[in-house]
Parts: structure tokens; sequence; C-alpha cells
């Protein structure tokens, strides 16, 4: 059974992933920021440190067969607030991560990227064959991280795949993302704020969908494909997201615009229409979102997991 070394294996994706792949009896070497023994079974391990500590990489990475690269800076504030850390982390941390998957002869080795990196498109689905067009720090970092896992995997013959994420949501997501802001000022019965006039569209992908799919791409991948992985069935506008939020909650919370100078963005960062095409994922991976999104907002307010 192959071994598999998770960056960011403790944080909002990564612990789903690690969840599904400790079921499936992969032996699975989380490592984050912090030891985080959410699960405890034997053939998971958990693992402190950087991804900018190329040596601690080295010592861990030996003797496994996989990498998957989850580790990144995130979040729109603080990669805005904070460009340096977000090159260096994500751009040096990536680096290292591949230097050390060559040198200990890693099989395979699949980098996590972002629909960001596809920026503003016209009114359709967006394909992996688009112009690329990242309107951000973060999304910058992103497309760096892809040109040089595409650069090293083919210089050195390692086997890789490319994972562009859709607007993933679920339980233990951090609170500055959309939609637990939403629900957390609902719950509090504080204004919900919807920046602009909320006309944004959106797909959101349940984060068991998008572990789901990530492990297709591990296992059914073809060698230096791209696939984006999301929900391209219930498209949503953020001020619907927002109605949708507050009847669940089932609170007369009131909804406020707000002007985006006074939102964690600028107008012109904003991405105001973002659907994925799912076809390649569809017919390589035979991937397919099941998780409808009344669903997952509801398992959200219950703090389940599946």
């Amino acid at each position: 059974m192959n071994k598999i070394f998770i960056t960011g294996g403790s944080g909002f994706i990564g612990k789903a992933l690690v969840r599904y792949l400790s079921e499936k009896n992969y032996q699975v070497t989380s490592f984050d920021l912090k030891k985080d023994n959410f699960l405890k079974k034997k053939n998971i391990k958990y693992f402190s440190g950087t991804i900018l500590d190329s040596k601690i990489i080295n010592r861990i990475i030996k003797n496994h067969d996989i990498v998957i690269h989850l580790a990144a800076a995130l979040g729109v504030k603080y990669t805005d607030n904070n460009a340096l850390d977000c090159l260096k982390i994500n751009i040096e941390g990536t680096q290292n991560i591949l230097k050390s998957a060559i040198k200990n002869k890693i099989k395979k080795l699949i980098f996590i990227s972002s629909s960001e990196v596809y920026g503003e498109q016209n009114n359709k689905k967006i394909s992996e064959s688009d112009n690329l067009i990242p309107k951000s720090v973060y999304a910058i970092t992103k497309l760096a991280g892809e040109e040089y896992t595409k650069a090293y995997c083919s210089k050195y013959n390692v086997k890789f795949n490319i994972c562009r994420f859709f607007n993933v949501y679920g339980f233990d997501q951090r609170e500055d993302f959309v939609i637990p802001t939403f629900f957390k000022n609902s719950i509090l019965k504080k204004r919900i704020q919807v920046y602009g006039n909320g006309n944004q569209i959106r797909s959101f992908c349940n984060v068991y969908d998008a572990a789901k799919g990530l492990i297709k791409i591990m296992e059914k991948g073809r060698n230096g494909e791209i696939y984006n992985i999301g929900n391209d069935m219930e498209p949503i506008t953020i001020k619907k997201l927002a109605k949708r939020i507050k009847k669940i909650t089932n609170n007369n919370t009131l909804i406020n615009f707000i002007n985006y100078n006074k939102s964690d963005r600028s107008q012109l960062r904003e991405i105001m229409y973002r659907l994925p095409n799912l076809n390649k994922a569809k017919t390589h991976l035979k991937y397919k979102a099941s998780i409808k999104l009344e669903d997952g907002l509801k398992m959200m307010l219950k703090k389940k997991y599946l």
C-alpha cells in the first residue's frame, strides 16, 4: 500500500483528506505547523514543522511514495496584507517540497492550486485550458507553484498532477471565509455583510467532495494533467447565499451591502463569476460532487462530519 506524505494535513481540507485516506487503509503522514492528532489511528502519523525548513522535510519525507502538497499561506486579508510572507511560504515552501520529493525518489506529486489562478473569465464554466489571469498575490503564488511543479517533475521524470479547487466549504473552515462568516454573524444576530451588490456568482463544493476528488486524482489522474475539482451543479449569488444561511439559522438577521473600500478586499481584486467546467475530472476520474449545498450548510450548522 502506498505511503502518502501530506503537507497541511491538519488544515481544513487536509483533515478531510487524511480521514478518507485512513479509511482506505493508506499509510498517511500529516505534516503541518501544529501537530494536531485529530484522528488517532495506527496508519496515521503526525509531525509539526514549516515547509520553509528543508531539513525537517527531508527527514520526514523519506520512504514515502506520494506527496500531496496542500500547505500554503491563504485568506484574502492575510495574503493581501502580508504579500512577502505569502510569496515566501507559497513559492519557496513549494520549492522545498519539490526538491525533497525528488531527492527522496518520490513516485508521484500532487500540487494543490486554486481557481484563483483563472481570475475573471467570461460568463461560462471555466476549463483547465482557459487563459490564466491571476488578480492577487495569492493567485500569482499558486500559478508559480504550478509552473515549478511542472518544471521540476518534468526535468526529473516524476509523475505529477495539479488540482485547482473551486470554493471549498464545510465544517471546521476558518471563520474569515465567506460561509463561516455568514453563519457566525447570523447565529450571533449580527448583520451579514455582503460586499458590493452581492451578484458575485459561485458554486460551492463541500470539503468531503473536494477530498474525494483529490483522492481520485491521486489514484486515477493521468500524468501531467491539471484537474478542476468543485461542484458545477448549484451556482448561487452571494446575496442569495446570505439569504439561504439566514433561513437555515432561522434568524431575522439583516443583510448589509457594503462598499469594497470597507471590506477585506479591493473591487479590483474581486472576481464576479466563477463556475468550474468539470468535464475532464468526470471523464478521467469519474468524479462527481454528491453533497447538495443545502445539505452541506445544515451539516456545518450541526458541526457534523459525514
